[in-house]
């Protein structure tokens, strides 16, 4: 039995889409790390960092887990996760593994956390594009309705008391209104979350050793992952990601509204609103 909506049989399809779990997954996180050790050995070998062979190795190796995530060890890189308490180590060893002598140059000068942080901003990169597809859908649907209903009176209330007559197409204008700016909003943000993490140990890169090809690596890998290039590392600074997380928050509470208005239209007593008659519905 389930512990938790999104991992139910019943109700896992009224709070979220086999769309977004597959992207937020297990298997979707693990093929996210994948891509992106896969992309930094690349980027490192364009840099004449790697050899070219170890990165195409290395890259073979990933594009077959990401392809088939269930051919990992799933049971051996849950028993190592329990034992780092991450997954990333686990990943690369069965990754080292497979890419045979390439192998030894897998993560090089990484550290858990740009993996995760980056492999996180790739499934937030997936989801949001998931949202805004979603959104430009209701939005074209709330159009319409204002434009259909521009002339159909409704009354307008204060404290749910009759006030002046307003009309339906103008309450779904209202709706339609902030729906807009929430879409803005997801596009400002992108700039700022959508963007590769690569420091190292500590952030400075300085397990790299000195030289301009240490700095080009990020900016390499950026590019591989088509992820802006931040200007410093952000590993220990997560406004961006807070940011995304209330930007749904207040998508979220703009959505509620209308459910909520749609819901007191609908009310007996009303009979402004109705939804179709569907068989077995109370």
């Amino acid at each position: 039995m389930a512990i938790g909506i999104l991992d139910s049989a019943i109700f896992a399809d009224m709070f979220g889409t086999a769309a977004m779990r597959a992207v937020f997954g297990d298997r979707g996180l693990l093929a996210r790390m994948t891509e992106v050790e896969a992309a930094l050995a690349r980027a490192q070998a364009r840099l004449g960092m790697i050899p070219d062979a170890a990165a195409a190795a290395i890259s073979e190796a990933a594009t077959a887990v990401i392809n088939h995530p269930e051919s990992l060890d799933l049971e051996r890189l849950k028993r190592e996760t329990e034992t780092v308490g991450y997954p990333v180590l686990p990943l690369v060893r069965q990754l080292a593994e497979r890419a045979g002598e390439g192998g030894r140059y897998l993560h090089w000068g990484a550290t858990t956390q740009d993996i995760m942080d980056t492999a996180a901003v790739l499934q937030m990169r997936a989801g949001l594009a998931l949202l805004e597809a979603d959104l430009t859908a209701v939005r074209g649907h709330l159009a319409d309705l204002a434009r259909r209903h521009r002339d159909t009176p409704m009354a307008g209330r204060t404290h749910l008391q009759h006030a002046l007559p307003i009309t339906f197409g103008y309450k779904a204008a209202v709706w339609l209104s902030a729906l807009d700016r929430h879409a803005e909003r997801l596009r400002q943000l992108r700039p700022r979350v959508l963007v590769v993490q690569f420091g190292g140990a500590a952030g400075t890169l300085a397990s790299l050793g000195p030289g301009a090809e240490v700095i080009a690596s990020r900016t390499e890998l950026a590019r591989e992952l088509d992820l802006g290039d931040p200007a410093i590392t952000w590993h220990v600074a997560r406004d961006s990601i807070a940011e995304t997380v209330q930007a749904l928050a207040l998508l979220a509470g703009s959505l509620g509204k209308i459910a909520y208005d749609v819901m007191l239209m609908s009310a007996t007593e009303f009979g402004e609103a109705a939804e179709p008659f569907v068989a077995g519905r109370g």
